[in-house]
């Protein structure tokens, strides 16, 4: 063979060499695996971005959602449903929500903690409790899932107070301070030290704040465990078509349901003393 021809001959083994290659690290990566983990990396990331161009620094919101209680006989699929509801509406008229599910009572403070570092002078400030609730010598406790309470001194203990809670937040400037209280149900711990469920006490506020709960006060609902959740959809359905401030809306619902004497069980939104 001459030389030329032999050269030819090397070149086209390379040519035929090089598009092998190219075909198997074709197929390599058709057959390879996606990395599904970067891919939601990258998918959280684009909803930051998104989310970031949407929310307002002054609308911060704390939704605690507490479905599943060890000491209860079934969980409150309502709550979580309620949740996410509301996490969403709120989320759309441009709040900052933070959802905590299931918190203990560190949990519950630690949320709480975080809250009055995003709020501000000026700033709307929203909290939601799901769960069970109980009063105490005239305050009101969300009962966190790690709660063991047996005697009524127990719920000071274990609880966390909304009127406190509402009172901390009042040092942070906020302009307004909304308490969402979706917790007057039977519940497995009052049964334990009272003859029945004593329902929510009313709950005090001044002229900055608006507080809404499931019942009227000593009253509660007998629906728990059920969806939809009736008091929360309301609200939602209120809130999310709307372009007035979430403040307005909810002031306004407050009032509206403050006028009606709502019958024990109606799990119909009614408001504890709104000052608007």
């Amino acid at each position: 063979m001459s030389r030329t021809a032999f050269t030819r001959t090397l070149m086209a083994i390379a040519v035929l060499f090089g598009l092998a290659s190219t075909a198997f690290a074709s197929i390599a990566l058709v057959k390879a695996p996606h990395n599904f983990l970067s891919h939601r990396a990258v998918m959280a990331k684009s909803y930051a971005a998104n989310r970031s161009s949407t929310v307002r620094s002054d609308h911060v919101a704390l939704l605690i959602a507490n479905s599943n209680y060890p000491d209860a006989e079934i969980p409150l699929p309502e709550v979580a449903a309620g949740a996410d509801l509301l996490a969403n509406a709120l989320h759309s008229h441009g709040f900052v929500v933070d959802v905590v599910r299931d918190a203990t009572r560190a949990g519950i403070t630690q949320a709480v903690d975080r809250l009055k570092a995003e709020a501000r002078p000026g700033s709307v400030v929203l909290v939601y409790f799901g769960g069970f609730g109980v009063q105490s010598r005239g305050q009101n406790y969300m009962i966190p899932v790690d709660a063991k309470i047996w005697e009524e001194r127990d719920v000071r203990r274990d609880g966390v107070s909304v009127e406190q809670t509402l009172s901390e937040l009042n040092s942070s400037g906020a302009r307004k301070r909304i308490a969402i209280v979706d917790a007057s149900r039977r519940n497995p711990y009052e049964r334990r030290f009272r003859e029945y469920s004593h329902g929510l006490a009313p709950i005090g506020e001044d002229g900055n704040s608006i507080v809404i709960t499931s019942t009227s006060p000593e009253q509660v609902a007998d629906d728990a465990g059920t969806l939809p959740n009736r008091f929360v959809n309301g609200l939602a359905a209120k809130i999310s078509p709307s372009s007035l401030p979430v403040e307005e809306i909810l002031a306004r619902a407050a009032a509206s349901s403050g006028d009606r004497h709502e019958p024990e069980h109606s799990g119909a939104p009614v408001a504890s003393n709104v000052n608007s």
